[in-house]
């Protein structure tokens, strides 16, 4: 059947004469916007160096625009290494640049581009015919400043129009009417000849947001003259600035004519004629044996279970097909197997894992258990602190590997329930009888990996310790205050502190306690184990350890 259909294949010679025609016409298109992105290069390259450089001056001026000095020698070496920009400024957002390259005040309140900002920050390309400082006509590059998502003002770039017009070498005989730069309200920031004609000759009813002006394209339009020209779009900054080639309507894209499109009509008429028959041809031989095998394996994809084998056989599919159908089939054998035999390898290593944690958490509180016997029995008030001390760090190790035993994911662990059950137990046993004292506890929902939990409890079982051991009440209070927290400061980063009030200490008639510094050594030893150093800050009145904690990467994942 598809023989006869394709019979007349002389035919299609017609709708070769059509593609031909086609084909020239998209050629000449491919020139024009060929020509036009290779006239605009030097010029993209200079735009596009402008926009770079704005975005890295914006990021570098973040840390030092309140000196203003330092910022703008920082504008004045740009300038000095861009000699092709007039002018470099940081323009806060009140409207006044005190970071210039010309290092004096400059008031912009009033400049199209800083209202553009206030309604909508974003990177922007204006032009004006005489800047406020250089005196000449110069393109404005514009780009928002932001400090953790505050917006802060806008790095602009003067960039003469002088030193970003090229003359740039058409090859062809036809030569465009005119190459202009335009932004997004189809301003023209650059022309080859006059700025006023050129905005005449652009498209008069053509939106410049639409998807045409975002890539390389090319048209047959008329301008606001009502002359009708053929255009070539090429994006510099896509959705920012773009460059269009005006040519002369006779040279685009021509009119095929009835002869070619009725030469047309009825080769197109055969291949629809042929489409069907083959369609149904290759529907009856494979695409039918295929949707099967398809079904098939987006099953097995969704629920990995075991599909039934030899569908393709009984369906008397191609032999080729039925291969694929047994290769299919083998796979899906051993991938259901090697995942069985993964997940109950899995399944052991974490029971063994809670086994190791539960035995290892057991032995630990036998161990406090003994130090809590030898309290019991020591006489020397030195000696039993010395033993709660070490107790409580036992009891510390005991606490993460109970919950290590009960988490359900060993490679990471909750530090919020954690420092709760150390911080309670550690309370109890490093306050005085009889003391009252305002603690309070302030933990949000961190993930660590093991490696961190260990010292991370042992730096708080010591920093709680000292903070009770040496705090006071502050005048004007009846009781001392610890207050303790864990709160994240950002993504991949959290802050262990603790602070205590400073005073007149519980037992009027007690000797203050000299420290050994054995506690300080120990909590920069745990702090060095996070891979961090403890900073501490103190007044009359209180007394604070900080510990920044970089999170595991492990950790941060599962999160």
């Amino acid at each position: 059947m598809l023989s006869i259909a394709l019979l007349p294949i002389g035919l299609i010679s017609l709708l070769q004469t059509g593609s031909v025609v086609e084909k020239a016409e998209a050629l000449t298109r491919s020139a024009y916007l060929g020509q036009t992105v290779s006239a605009t290069e030097r010029q993209s390259d200079l735009i596009h160096e402008g926009f770079a450089s704005a975005r890295v001056l914006g990021g570098a001026l973040v840390a030092m625009r309140t000196n203003k000095f330092t910022c703008s020698a920082l504008m004045e070496g740009f300038i000095r290494s861009h000699p092709a920009f007039s002018l470099a400024a940081y323009i806060e957002d009140d409207g006044i640049s005190r970071c210039n390259s010309r290092n004096m005040p400059i008031d912009a309140r009033q400049t199209q581009t800083f209202k553009d900002f206030q309604q909508e920050p974003r990177p922007l390309m204006n032009a004006t015919d005489m800047g406020r400082i250089s005196g000449q006509p110069v393109m404005i590059i514009a780009h928002p400043v932001y400090e953790d998502g505050r917006y802060l003002g806008l790095v602009t770039l003067s960039l003469p129009r002088s030193n970003a017009r090229f003359d740039p070498d058409f090859a062809g005989p036809t030569r465009p009417v005119d190459l202009i730069t335009i932004n997004t309200r189809g301003e023209v920031l650059l022309a080859r000849g006059d700025v006023e004609e050129a905005a005449q000759r652009l498209p008069a009813f053509r939106d410049l947001n639409s998807q045409l002006y975002r890539q390389f394209s090319s048209f047959r339009a008329v301008d606001k003259s009502g002359t009708t020209r053929v255009y070539s779009i090429t994006p510099i900054v896509p959705g920012v600035v773009f460059a269009v080639s005006v040519w002369p309507a006779e040279a685009g894209m021509g009119n095929s004519g009835f002869i070619n499109r009725s030469a047309m009509a009825f080769p197109l008429l055969m291949w629809v004629v042929s489409l069907v028959v083959a369609y149904i041809a290759v529907h009856r031989l494979v695409i039918r044996h295929v949707r099967m095998l398809r079904h098939k394996m987006r099953r097995f994809g969704a629920t990995y279970s075991h599909q039934e084998p030899g569908i393709l056989v009984a369906g008397r599919a191609p032999r080729e097909l039925v291969q694929i159908e047994e290769t299919f089939d083998n796979m899906v054998e051993r991938i259901t197997r090697d995942t069985a035999e993964l997940e109950n390898n899995l399944h052991e290593k974490n029971v063994l894992l809670k086994e190791v944690h539960h035995r290892v958490k057991n032995n630990l509180q036998l161990i406090a258990s003994i130090i809590n016997m030898e309290v019991r029995i020591s006489k020397d008030l030195l000696t039993k602190s010395t033993l709660r001390r070490i107790h409580d760090r036992v009891l510390g190790l005991a606490t993460v590997h109970s919950n290590l035993y009960h988490t359900a994911r060993l490679a990471n662990l909750r530090a919020d329930g954690l420092l709760e059950d150390i911080l309670d137990q550690v309370v109890k046993s490093a306050m005085p009888a009889d003391a009252a004292a305002d603690v309070t506890v302030e933990v949000e929902e961190v993930i660590l990996s093991p490696d961190q939990a260990v010292p991370l409890s042992l730096l708080a079982t010591e920093s709680v310790t000292n903070a009770i051991k040496y705090f006071g009440r502050q005048p004007g209070r009846d009781k001392p205050w610890i207050h303790i927290a864990l709160l994240k400061t950002g993504e991949n980063t959290c802050r262990f502190s603790v602070a205590n009030s400073k005073g007149a200490p519980l037992d009027e008639e007690e000797i203050p306690l000299k420290g050994s510094g054995l506690g300080r050594q120990l909590i920069d030893a745990f702090a060095s184990q996070l891979g961090t150093k403890p900073e501490v800050t103190e007044d009359d009145e209180t007394h604070e350890l900080r510990v920044d904690i970089a999170l595991s990467r492990k950790g941060v994942v599962n999160v």
